[in-house]
């Protein structure tokens, strides 16, 4: 014979879902209101999650809370089920948690049943008497708030949870790993230790992500080129430092200044991938994720770099300088500790990373736009040869300079001024096209040596 929880189980199942067009209705009631209160908190604020309790949870809830026990009929179980809507606002930062919930108190009032009614929509409701944040059964702290939506004279209770990133992403684990899996109970104090240290280590990272974030929100006043975002370039040079210094010790036994190059590395992810559209916060977690992952992985810098064919290009600055650091990748250490990280960072084809750096480098040391402007006032003939005679002579003064110093950024911004002044000398030095294609020798002659001399 059939146990008389499981029939009111299934009458209480059968209630829900003759009620859910309701429940849809006030979840997005709901939802509206707290999108439209927190409007102008897009900084703060990464993104609303809602959801309506499946069957599957509830049939759950209602036998491991004993409802059929307290309750006699499914309105009176479904009436006191608190978290029937789900409702999380997920911040970016733990601080922002705080301000979120102290901001709810400017959008409602208080009513005769000791909630308070909502200003905006005067059918939701909200124990903001709660002491806020609530202790959870692991001993953790949350933002947790009843609330209940009226719709026809029915209660829709609804639970309002404000998240950080890494606060969200613990509970994920931890849901996860303990309460979905039986078979770690007999660990149970063990993992709690564990839990715990991963999420006290995560508290850490928010404020890390924090320092950095707000460092990249700000431009920076320093004049550095092609890089305003310093924070960005900081922490991430530094963590690439720290990386290969670690690394090369491992491997071979001693590490070198590696400094210049990080900052040079940093730079280029920067400028390669968050000068576009998209979302920069993911790529920022997904390079932080990248780093980590490179931390605990075996990189040997003693190991040969196997390119996927032979570098060739049709711009012909690029084209000089890739062939030859196509050969001195494995013959010079420091040129071969530099792309190991570059292609360890970057996961697409080696060649193309080292197409996608060279574009970069050329754009950094030979503006595109200015470039295009140059010469303009001679026929096209003239102009094209020069812009190829320029950009062939600063790649061929830079190959033959032999020396990684090549790509630290302070050499390359003083290249770029070093072009710059030279290329705009001679236009207003020469007044006939002509005239200076004839003294082309000497002009690429000329700047050749300026180039040089940087690096003497």
């Amino acid at each position: 014979m059939r146990i008389q929880l499981f029939d009111f189980i299934d009458d209480t199942l059968e209630y829900y879902e003759r009620k859910m067009p309701s429940f849809e209705y006030a979840q997005k009631q709901v939802m509206t209101a707290f999108q439209n209160m927190f409007s102008d908190k897009t900084d703060s604020i990464v993104n609303y999650h809602t959801r309506i309790k499946k069957l599957n949870s509830l049939k759950e809830k209602l036998i491991r809370n004993q409802f059929y026990l307290d309750y006699s009929t499914p309105e009176e179980a479904i009436e006191h089920l608190s978290d029937l809507i789900g409702i999380t606002i997920q911040c970016r930062f733990i601080r922002n948690e705080t301000e979120i919930y102290k901001e709810l108190f400017n959008y409602f009032e208080n009513a005769d049943n000791g909630y308070s009614a909502c200003i905006i929509d005067k059918n939701i409701f909200m124990n903001l008497h709660m002491p806020q944040p609530q202790i959870q059964r692991n001993g953790f702290t949350i933002f947790r708030i009843d609330g209940y939506y009226m719709f026809n004279y029915t209660r829709i209770n609804f639970e309002l949870q404000i998240k950080s990133l890494v606060h969200t992403f613990w509970s994920e684990i931890e849901h996860e790993v303990v309460y979905k899996n039986p078979g770690f109970v007999m660990y149970d104090n063990f993992n709690r230790n564990m839990l715990g240290a991963i999420r006290d280590n995560l508290d850490v990272v928010d404020r890390q992500l924090e320092i950095m974030y707000n460092e990249i929100s700000h431009e920076s006043k320093r004049n550095q080129i092609g890089m305003d975002e310093q924070g960005f370039k900081l922490f991430v040079s530094r963590s690439i430092n720290d990386l290969v210094n670690r690394k090369m010790k491992d491997s071979v036994g001693f590490a070198t200044d590696f400094k210049k190059c990080s900052a040079t590395i940093s730079q280029y992810i920067y400028l390669h991938d968050f000068m576009g559209e998209g979302e920069n916060r993911i790529k920022m977690v997904d390079y932080l994720e990248k780093i980590s992952v490179i931390n605990e992985d075996d990189l040997d810098f003693s190991e040969t770099l196997q390119l996927s064919g032979e570098y060739h290009s049709r711009d012909i600055f690029c084209d000089i300088l890739g062939k030859y650091m196509q050969t001195v990748i494995n013959t010079n250490f420091r040129w071969h500790v530099f792309f190991t990280m570059l292609f360890e960072l970057e996961e697409s084809d080696n060649i193309v990373v080292l197409d996608d750096f060279l574009s970069v480098i050329k754009k950094l040391l030979i503006q595109p736009r200015w470039y295009r402007s140059t010469f303009s006032s001679f026929d096209k003939d003239v102009q094209d040869t020069m812009h190829f005679e320029l950009s062939k002579t600063m790649a061929e003064a830079l190959v033959d300079v032999d020396k990684i110093d090549i790509v630290h950024e302070d050499k390359l911004y003083r290249c770029m001024n070093i072009f710059r002044a030279f290329t705009d000398n001679l236009q207003k030095r020469y007044k006939d096209g002509k005239i200076m294609l004839r003294d082309i020798e000497t002009i690429r002659d000329d700047l050749y040596h300026q180039i040089a001399m940087l690096f003497k």
